[in-house]
């Protein structure tokens, strides 16, 4: 699958690499699992990606497991190919090509595909400076009607992790890494003005809301990674 102009950018930009990474043109990651570990191995071992907020904050090393597929308890086959610096589960690419996290042999679910996990990261990357919203209680069928005050066209992407965005604000919703059911999926409403967050009813309806900066105090990669 062929990335977005935006993920390309951010893989050449952003991405820290033991080598030089493909040309912008040639980028392209194939659907089929199998196929993707041979590229993965091949081209991207050793690539560490920034996560600049969400799930994925800090820095994720692609790395396919040198065990092999394995099995989970439920009958879900998967491949470690990823890790991160902070959470200690292993993302995990699906036989049939879903993209998850693992934490002891388990799996669950998180995106379509390997190239919505790679988009996911470089959006954040495009909001970087922006004011970010998280707190318990918020939903996202609200917050997205939050921005679409007096806004056309918004951009829709994701499956479980999705995301609707405009030129000025964003929503994202993501399952918890636990994958436990009983726990809403975390949502968090981004602008590029503070103000328009600042003093709202979205806000004020938060029992303990959070109001950050994306990027800011942002870390470097473990020196670990790159001693290997």
């Amino acid at each position: 699958m062929k990335p977005t102009a935006e993920s390309v950018r951010f893989l050449n930009e952003e991405a820290r690499a033991p080598h030089r990474l493909p040309e912008a043109g040639s980028i392209d990651f194939p659907s089929e699992a199998g196929m993707l570990v041979e590229l993965l191995v091949e081209g991207w071992e050793g690539v560490t990606l920034p996560g600049y907020g969400g799930n994925y904050y800090g820095w994720t090393r692609l790395s396919v497991s040198r065990d092999g597929w394995a099995s989970s308890p439920d009958g879900d086959e998967f491949i470690r190919i990823g890790e991160h610096q902070n959470a200690p589960c292993a993302i995990v690419l699906h036989r049939d090509g879903r993209v998850g996290v693992s934490w002891s042999g388990e799996y669950t679910d998180m995106f379509a595909g390997f190239m919505e996990f790679v988009e996911s990261l470089a959006l954040w990357s495009t909001l970087r400076g922006w004011t970010v919203l998280s707190g318990f209680g918020l939903q996202y069928s609200e917050a997205v009607d939050f921005i679409s005050r007096g806004r056309l066209r918004p951009v829709t992407v994701g499956s479980l992790t999705r995301w609707t965005r405009f030129d000025d604000v964003a929503v994202l919703e993501e399952p918890f890494l636990t994958g436990d059911p009983g726990r809403p999926p975390r949502v968090y409403v981004m602008a590029a003005n503070p103000a328009l967050l600042m003093g709202s009813d979205l806000v004020g309806s938060l029992p303990y809301p959070s109001i950050s900066t994306i990027g800011q105090g942002f870390p470097e990669p473990p020196e670990r990674w790159f001693r290997d």
